[in-house]
């Protein structure tokens, strides 16, 4: 029987194409760090929440990489179930409705004879541990408290936000002046603004959030430079940030 794609623990570290089919695990050797190419070494990608953000650029990035043969593992986190509301902007069908966010983009998503395996852990960010091991965090909640515990982390991380057409990223490499600006306490919301749907509105500012989440991955996957923050508007375009003591 092939391995259920959903998981309680969220990664698997070293992961080759022989070991990734059939199921065992086993570390890489590096003889020589130095003779290896950024992207010959497989990585562990932890992606925060399944929503509106989340689910396009999961589908966007695992294409991505298994188009240029990039090799390891991407994580989804969310507790949330599917319902009829997050229909049309998140990438989910009726038939999901019920389900766990993070098993229906798993199961469509995962592919065990690929080199890339893609996993659902059913549960909330609530704690630094579950952060353990990854090697990449992507975190795409309206929570100011994910987002503080993802800001603490010493590996690269982009924080993906968006809010009706806009769009607001930052990453590890963002003054963190500006992160404790751009992060107060709020109340959680949904990428469409209030109202919107029920009068007939939907904005996207969640896709050019998820393709602006799924470059840096893609580019921190291969050592290459990657986009450091972002802040704009579908409409009105570019929109700069604070200004911020250092």
């Amino acid at each position: 029987m092939p391995q259920s794609p959903v998981q309680s623990k969220p990664f698997e570290r070293g992961l080759g194409t022989k070991e990734l089919r059939s199921g065992c695990v086993l570390q890489i050797p590096l003889r020589d760090k130095d003779s290896v190419k950024p992207e010959s070494v497989p990585k562990n990608l932890l992606v925060v929440g399944a929503g509106g953000i989340g689910t396009q650029l999961v589908e966007l990035l695992v294409a991505g990489l298994r188009r240029v043969n990039l090799a390891g593992n991407v994580t989804l986190m969310d507790a949330d179930i599917v319902e009829e509301g997050n229909l049309g902007h998140q990438k989910y069908s009726r038939d999901d409705i019920g389900e766990a966010k993070v098993a229906c983009l798993a199961n469509r998503l995962d592919d065990e004879t690929s080199a890339l395996r893609v996993r659902g852990v059913v549960e909330n960010l609530r704690t630094a541990d579950q952060l353990q091991n990854a090697d990449l965090v992507m975190v795409c909640v309206d929570r100011p408290e994910p987002r503080r515990l993802v800001h603490g982390l010493d590996v690269p991380w982009m924080d993906v936000r968006c809010s009706g057409d806009g769009w607001l990223v930052l990453s590890s490499q963002s003054p963190p002046a500006l992160l404790e600006r751009m992060t107060p306490d709020h109340e959680p919301a949904s990428c469409q603004v209030e109202g919107a749907l029920e009068a007939g509105n939907l904005e996207f500012g969640f896709a050019v959030a998820a393709a602006i989440g799924a470059q840096w991955a893609l580019q921190q996957w291969r050592g290459k430079p990657s986009p450091v923050q972002s802040m704009g508007s579908i409409t009105y375009g570019a929109l700069g940030f604070p200004e911020v003591s250092a």
